[in-house]
């Protein structure tokens, strides 16, 4: 459930003036301590709309009052990390986690503390289930369900088990049911691919006829779960999914291209079709129209993606980011000058970047919020450097306000600081590079021109790129 770029979703139910339950408006108090924090602030959503910054104090505390707010969806971020809560009437709930092992460490203390708890033991939870679901899908489809249906149905019975100890209000239930319900069926979307493989995707018809049963409970236009990560972890898969049968219809292939501009533009068809509701029809398009763009090599492909999200979409300030990511990745395209961006050095020594490429150099980028990415791209490139003894490895780190917390990571860690810079701008220089997914790797050769941006070291055809270097 942490992905390029890891977000994590803050649910705040908002406290009534009168304590009512059902009133448009209410009292609430958010606390709490960071510890290792990454900057010295933390940011409140209403949506996807800032509310406040809230300030760390010289004991890396912070505390925050919530005087008016409509009950539903809000988030609060640190570091390009954050959390589910609940806050409902006369709660009061303080906080406690380390950013060095983020999910783990997070605990609720006061008033709405156990449900809050709840919730993070249950993230938790389905997010240790991962890989085990991920080795189940190799097995055949009745050996799969009864697995991911085993789960499911433990899950949903420790949530009774909760809801009868503790009284609970709707949307705690709604939300942790959500959880439960969408984490499982993401699960089912993506068993198709990962078991049939992109060479027998059109094999799909012989799955069990109640394969796809719970496509029939699927509401497109929850306004509740409009801003819920697990809500859109379903729906981007499921789209995925859907658009295959018409994939196949359309182009008579047997094996699926999965880059295929017919495909993504039917995706993108569906999407508008199927889903009513502006704001979640809209961020579905963005998404996958900036999905599409950050990895396409194909230039007139790109042109009719960009051109096919223009027409759906409503959202203005949509449009002008999916404007800006489709003309910087055109200055990316391969022969083109790699741009002037300033990173940092571990001895805090400014330097433009394009300095460095005197030979065929690999940059790849990491956020301490992606632990495992961290660690499995320094393992990594570990591995080729021994291998192609003639390239030169830059590690750029895109997120860290703080020195002390890039040079802590890589220390823990005993990774070298040689060729480890992070970013003097990072919000400047993300956008440059048009940085959408921490696995994206940039290749350089000698003369400063850029080989291709849209690189994966963790694929298998990427020895083959080095190999002609």
């Amino acid at each position: 459930m942490k992905k390029l770029l890891l977000i994590l979703s803050a649910i705040i139910t908002l406290v009534s003036c009168n304590s009512e339950p059902d009133s448009s408006c209410g009292q609430a108090f958010i606390g709490g301590e960071i510890i290792n924090p990454v900057n010295d602030y933390l940011i409140l959503y209403d949506d996807s709309s800032p509310i406040d910054t809230l300030y760390l104090d010289k004991d890396n505390r912070f505390s925050y009052e919530i005087g008016t707010l409509s009950p539903g969806l809000h988030s609060f971020i640190h570091g390009g990390e954050y959390q589910v809560i609940v806050l409902e009437p006369n709660d009061s709930i303080m906080m406690r986690l380390n950013t060095l092992d983020f999910d783990k460490s997070l605990v609720f203390t006061g008033r709405g503390s156990k449900k809050n708890n709840y919730l993070i033991n249950l993230y938790n939870a389905l997010d240790n289930e991962d890989k085990t679901i991920y080795e189940v899908s190799k097995l055949d489809p009745e050996q799969f369900i009864y697995t991911v249906d085993s789960l499911k149905f433990d899950k949903l019975d420790r949530l009774n088990r909760f809801t009868t100890k503790y009284e609970s209000s709707e949307l705690f239930k709604k939300v942790a049911l959500a959880n439960i319900n969408y984490g499982y069926a993401t699960h089912k979307e993506l068993y198709p691919f990962r078991y049939f493989g992109r060479n027998k995707l059109i094999n799909r018809s012989s799955l069990p006829p109640n394969f796809y049963d719970y496509r029939s409970e699927i509401d497109y236009n929850d306004i509740i779960l409009k801003d819920f990560y697990p809500y859109y972890n379903f729906l981007f898969p499921h789209f995925n999914n859907i658009a295959l049968d018409h994939y196949f219809e359309l182009t008579k292939d047997s094996v699926f291209d999965r880059n295929s501009i017919v495909y993504h533009m039917n995706k993108l068809d569906l999407m508008d079709r199927l889903v009513e509701n502006e704001d979640i029809k809209n961020n579905l398009l963005k998404y996958a129209t900036r999905n599409f763009l950050s990895y396409n090599k194909s230039d007139s492909d790109c042109d009719k993606m960009y051109e096919s999200f223009q027409s759906k979409s409503t959202n203005e300030e949509h449009s002008e980011y999916i404007t800006s990511l489709y003309n910087t990745i055109k200055k990316l395209r391969p022969g083109n000058k790699f741009p002037d961006v300033e990173v940092i050095n571990f001895k805090n020594e400014v330097t433009n970047i394009n300095t460095m490429f005197d030979k065929p150099t690999i940059v790849y980028f990491w956020s301490h919020a992606i632990k495992n990415h961290f660690k499995n791209s320094h393992k990594k490139v570990i591995e080729l450097k021994a291998m192609y003894p003639k390239i030169n490895f830059i590690s750029i780190n895109i997120n860290s306000d703080k020195s002390t917390m890039w040079k802590r990571l890589l220390n823990q860690n005993n990774f070298s600081l040689e060729n480890e810079y992070r970013f003097r701008d990072p919000d400047a220089a993300k956008k440059i590079l048009a940085i959408q997914y921490i696995n994206k790797v940039m290749v350089i050769d000698k003369n400063n021109l850029i080989i291709t941006s849209t690189a994966n070291m963790f694929r298998s055809d990427f020895k083959e790129l080095l190999d002609f270097l």
